[in-house]
């Protein structure tokens, strides 16, 4: 399980490049993202693991004056492969990884991000990624 909340002020979907933190491709403002979800790790082979992740995120629709305009759902789904470092005794570890993120349902978004966002796809491919963790 795990809590997940973050903030951002540019459409997930665009690929790396230029487009990526323009400002012609800005919100008129930012999306502020809470959610819980779920995640299944399978290993493969020595650390090799892959994984799934599924959260709702409930978001938060913020206009450039600081005021909520809107609230809204997303269904956040990551497929994730990496490799399971450990350390200290088999405690600590780190897992990098590589992943492709997608979400399928995007609901109740304001017109003037909608106009944005509605011009990348809903998936984004090859994301980095990082866990660190602590196994009791």
């Amino acid at each position: 399980m795990e809590a997940i909340t973050w903030t951002y002020r540019h459409p997930v979907g665009i690929p790396y490049g230029t487009a990526k933190n323009s400002d012609a491709e800005a919100f008129p403002g930012h999306v502020r993202s809470y959610g819980f979800g779920m995640a299944f790790q399978h290993y493969l082979w020595y650390g090799f693991y892959t994984a799934i992740h599924v959260t709702p995120f409930l978001q938060d629709y913020i206009n450039d004056q600081k005021k909520s305009i809107q609230q809204g759902f997303q269904l956040f789904i990551t497929l994730r492969l990496g490799y399971h470092i450990r350390f200290f005794d088999d405690h600590l570890f780190i897992e990098p990884s590589i992943a492709f993120t997608y979400w399928p349902i995007n609901t109740n978004i304001p017109s003037s991000f909608a106009a944005i966002e509605n011009r990348w796809p809903n998936y984004f491919l090859f994301e980095p990624g990082l866990h660190i963790g602590y196994k009791f």
